[in-house]
């Protein structure tokens, strides 16, 4: 055994018993095969108050995690080094070490100091921010549907969307106190389309937060379901599922927990805050887009400052409507905010309506709520527009 290979040996299992161990990557695999490995990450992690170390396997596009004790893991980890991969990255808390082996066996190990700013990243840069969904940490849906690369990094001209997923992702995080503490969350998905954000739901639930969840995905176009269950297919996911169908027609099976909504157009988006109301949903996620309904109903005598001017007028009429819908949602039993999605830069549709089912009736704040509606429609002398005529359709208004 040459001292490369003892003096890596003695650096896995020293650095992970006295505590310095930070990560540690294997690559290249010795022997390439079809069920095997690309790729195996290792770092530490607190399960129960107890220190482990998690071993996540990349085998094509999906991982499997795996949570072992140290000395399990040491010795996982000193028989990946040159019998199983020929590359490894291994990090402490005061270095950075690469070995690689040739295909005889010979180990070249080489070290880079880091200093203490060095080691703690630097969160002033978007790509450093701690994401709950990480770049440079492979993320199989992501990897499926092209934000990523293989490796696990993302994809330049996919930034802005990787951006979007975790910012949408944060905002599930911070609802997960109002949906059921225990069992399967049930969610809707009106609209799924590509369904970046549908994935990224169900691995935050599951790999995230530890949760079980069943998700529906809907959307009018054949095509988009189709690709969307065959990545299902492709990473072996497990409850979660694409139908065809309106959003206005659909009727779920089960109590729903969470409603999405995003960017369903012009009235699908009242169509879809409808329902989730009349199902009695913990939460409500929308993100409006094309708000057409108010803008073609608002006589521009009213407000000629805005209606003068097309942009303004479309700029107005798209504010109006979603206020109006928060206001609805507030009279029919939710806490609702109203929340900048994204940066504007990225879209120009970067509101989002969240709205939380109050575990008490208010009739003080409902009333007033709904002469506030009253007193802002005549004003603007227009008529009641979908979401209020759907509300009170279904007997919730």
């Amino acid at each position: 055994m040459s001292s490369a290979k003892e003096k890596l040996y003695l650096l896995i299992s020293e650095s992970v018993l006295n505590g310095t161990f930070r990560k540690a990557v294997f690559s290249k695999p010795m022997h390439k095969s079809a069920d095997g490995p690309i790729r195996i990450d290792v770092r530490p992690v607190a399960v129960k108050g107890r220190l482990m170390l998690q071993l996540t396997r990349r085998i094509g596009v999906q991982e499997r995690h795996e949570n072992v004790d140290g000395d399990d893991g040491i010795a996982q980890m000193q028989q990946f080094a040159g019998l199983a991969f020929r590359d490894v990255h291994f990090q402490t808390s005061d270095a950075e070490w690469t070995a690689r082996y040739s295909k005889k066996g010979n180990c070249t190990l080489t070290k880079r100091e880091t200093t203490a700013a060095q080691s703690v990243p630097d969160t002033s840069h978007n790509k450093n921010r701690k994401y709950l969904i990480p770049d440079g940490q492979p993320c199989p849906f992501l990897i499926a549907t092209g934000i990523m690369s293989p490796d696990g990094h993302v994809r330049a001209k996919q930034y802005a969307k990787f951006r979007q997923i975790n910012r949408y992702v944060e905002f599930i995080r911070d609802v997960v106190d109002h949906l059921p503490g225990e069992g399967t969350i049930s969610v809707v998905d009106f609209g799924c389309g590509k369904s970046y954000l549908t994935f990224a739901t169900h691995y935050f639930f599951r790999n995230v937060s530890g949760r079980d969840v069943r998700i529906t995905g809907l959307d009018r176009r054949q095509d988009v379901v189709d690709t969307c269950s065959g990545i299902v297919r492709e990473l072996g996911l497990d409850n979660i599922r694409f139908s065809v169908g309106d959003i206005a027609e659909f009727q779920p099976a089960e109590q729903i927990h969470l409603a999405i909504s995003l960017h369903a157009c012009d009235t699908a988006t009242d169509d879809a805050l409808a329902a989730a109301v009349s199902w009695g949903t913990d939460v409500i996620l929308a993100v409006p887009c094309c708000q057409h309904e108010l803008a073609s109903q608002l006589q521009k005598d009213r407000q000629p400052l805005f209606s003068d001017h097309g942009i303004l007028h479309e700029k107005f009429s798209s504010l109006a409507t979603d206020a109006m819908r928060a206001n609805l949602l507030e009279c029919a039993g939710y806490n609702t905010r109203v929340m900048e999605f994204i940066d504007m830069e990225h879209t120009a549709k970067n509101l989002l309506i969240r709205a939380v089912k109050r575990t008490n009736s208010d009739i003080v704040t409902t009333g007033r709520n709904r002469d506030q509606m009253q007193a802002f429609c005549h004003q603007l002398a227009i008529p009641p527009l979908r979401l209020q005529q759907k509300l009170e359709e279904y007997g919730l208004l």
